[in-house]
Parts: C-alpha cells; structure tokens; sequence
C-alpha cells in the first residue's frame, strides 16, 4: 500500500520542479496520448478541442484529449522545463519560443503513414520531417551554428508514445469491434518502421530517447463497453506482441548508434498494476468514463458540452480510451523516478536525464536522413 508518505512524495515531485535542469529541452512525438493541439490547427475530425476536455487544465480547453495535463506535459515539469511545450503547428511557434522543445504529437496519428491518413492527422514520419525540416533550421539560426546545436540536442530528450492507433485502424472496425489482421506481420512491418524513424530522429542529432511501450488498449471502457463486458483480445494480443519486440529493438539501435541512449517505459505493467489494485493508487473507479461518452458507441470520445463526473481524480479513465491527469501523474512519476527495471528500463528518466554524452559521439544534426 502506498503509505501517506509516498502519496505526499509523489505530489512534491510535481510542486518542487524548477527551471534548472540538465535538460535542454523536449522534444513530443506521439498519438491522442499526448496530443496538445496541433490537430486543432488541422483540418480534421480527430479533435478533442470541446468542453469537457481540458475542465482541469489551467487554460481550458487545448486539444489535449484528457480533463488536464498529459505524460508529456508531466513529464516535463519533472524535468524542470520552464513551461508547457508550445504545438508545432501553433503559426507562433517559432523563433526563441521553441527553445524548451515543441509537441509535435497527433490526435490519430500512428507509426505508418497509412493509418488513418482520410482523417488528415499527422504520421510519425511527418511528425520527425516537421522537426528536421522546421524546427532544427530555426534553432541552429538560434543557437550560432552546428556545435552548440549538437550540443543542445545531446542535453534534450525526445519523448515518443504512439502505435495503439496502428492497431486500432488495422484490427478494429470503426465501431471498436475485433475484426481480421495478421497481428504477426502488423507488428513485425510497425517495428520495423519505428526502427527507421527512431534512426531518422537520431540522424537528426536526437540521442536520448524516452519510449513508452503500449497499453492494453483493449481493456479501455469503449471497447469493454462494444465487447460485452469483456475486453478485446486481439487489442492486448497485438500490444503485447509490439512490447515484447520493441525493447530488443531499442537495445539494438544503442548498440549500432553511436551515443543512442534510452529508457523504455513499461506503459502496460503500469497501467495494469494500478487498474489491478486501484486503492493503493486511490482510485476507485477503473472501467467507466468520468465523462459522458458517445451513446452510439462510435467514437470513445467525450459527448460535447456535457459535464463530467464531479471527482476526477477516482477515475482512470476520462473518456472510453484516455486516462485521467490522476492516472497518468502515477504513469509519468514512475517513468521519471521508478528504479524498478520493469518499470522503467534500464534505467529511469532522471537517470537518462544526467546522462553525459561525449561529444566526440554527437557529430553534427544531419538536415538529410539516411537511407533506409
């Protein structure tokens, strides 16, 4: 059981993080996990950018599909980031704005380019061409040439959290229901370009990388709700296969990059432990959405305008597939903190944080990707 201690350990966390940091900056590519907008500059449906999204949230309502803060904005005031990451397509975020790093993530979006393209969301590859074709230009200008802008981006970490979009696009009908894929060749095409695109950002002069593995997405309020109760299988079957190839992955990338270094953060045990004994994580509420969800049953998203439950903080889920700020403040604290190697793996991101990488192993951020 969690003693008050390390209750009131876990919110000091959060209330002493400072601006200094030995991080640099963050750099967020990613799916509805840790959208923060950009699909609102977008002309597409997948949108969380309507009351009662963001009812916890300082500003209101942002596009961030979830009632306050996502792992990524967590993880950043653990880090010691100065504020919340402006959105890639936001027209105001250039210049010294970008300097603590920019959220690139997608409502939608998924490892291939294919998934969900008629809804115009941003792929991973797009997301990574934004940062290496836009972003780095304009922080080289800002940083006087190629040395301190490797420097800056050895210090900087990047955060991926995405593919459940893969799986639900390719293994799903549109109402949530299990429908035919090869789980096999799906997953072994999703690594396999994930391995590219982790490269492509590595070429591009990232070299720590914080990477969250995938939930059991099919034990989600929606689809418990479109499966009778149950969860759907072929959901988790598919996670599960993506999680157990995507450490060795990793580890192999740091074992042929120069300088790579990374921590993968085991997302699905997480979740699990606190869905499993919810008490311990004061939770009470772990298969219902705290707001009221689509009547239909197509889409797991919050019905606009409708007011959520009054004590967020009991419940895991907001919607029928989007955690809570409660649930993903457990998530990002373990992520940065945990010395459990089947939390976070080999090491934790304050570890991954301090991390000295010679410069003799950065060279200079490429503004042309390999061949691959």
């Amino acid at each position: 059981m969690l003693t008050l201690f390390s209750i009131l350990f876990i919110f000091s966390i959060f209330s002493t993080a400072t601006t200094e940091s030995n991080v640099q900056a963050m750099f967020v590519f990613g799916d509805s996990i840790v959208e923060a907008g950009n699909n609102v500059f977008l002309d597409t449906a997948a949108k969380c950018n309507y009351f009662p999204y963001g009812v916890d949230f300082p500003s209101g309502v942002t596009g961030r599909c979830t009632n306050g803060k996502t792992p990524a904005d967590l993880l950043g005031l653990l880090l010691g980031l100065p504020h919340l990451l402006p959105v890639f397509y936001d027209p105001q975020t250039r210049g010294s704005s970008i300097l603590a790093g920019v959220n690139y993530a997608s409502d939608g979006a998924g490892i291939l380019d294919s998934t969900r393209q008629s809804q115009h969301v941003i792929s991973l590859s797009h997301q990574i061409a934004n940062f290496g074709e836009t972003t780095l230009p304009d922080l080289k200008s800002q940083l006087n040439g190629s040395f301190a802008l490797s420097s800056y981006l050895s210090q900087s970490i990047f955060f991926f959290f995405i593919g459940g979009g893969d799986y639900m696009a390719n293994c799903t009908t549109s109402s949530g229901v299990a429908a035919e894929c090869d789980l096999q060749s799906l997953t072994e095409l999703l690594i396999r370009n994930y391995t590219n695109l982790l490269t492509r950002a590595y070429d591009f002069g990232a070299r720590k990388f914080v990477v969250f593995n995938l939930p059991q997405a099919g034990c989600a309020p929606f689809f418990k709700r479109q499966n009778n109760g149950s969860c759907v299988d072929l959901l988790n079957e598919g996670s599960t296969l993506f999680n157990n190839a995507l450490r060795p992955a990793l580890e192999n990338l740091s074992e042929d990059l120069p300088g790579f270094s990374f921590v993968y953060i085991n997302t699905s045990g997480i979740i699990n432990e606190i869905i499993n004994d919810p008490t311990t994580y004061r939770l009470k509420v772990t298969n219902g959405s705290c707001c009221f969800a689509d009547p239909d049953g197509i889409r797991p998203l919050c019905v606009e305008g409708t007011e959520p439950c009054p004590d967020r903080s009991i419940y895991a889920y907001y919607d029928g597939s989007h955690p809570t700020e409660e649930l993903y403040m457990h998530l990002s604290t373990k992520a940065y903190s945990s010395d459990l190697q089947t939390e976070a793996y080999p090491f934790n991101v304050e570890v991954l944080a301090n991390l000295n990488i010679s410069l003799m192993l950065i060279g200079a951020p490429s503004f042309h990707t390999r061949d691959h």
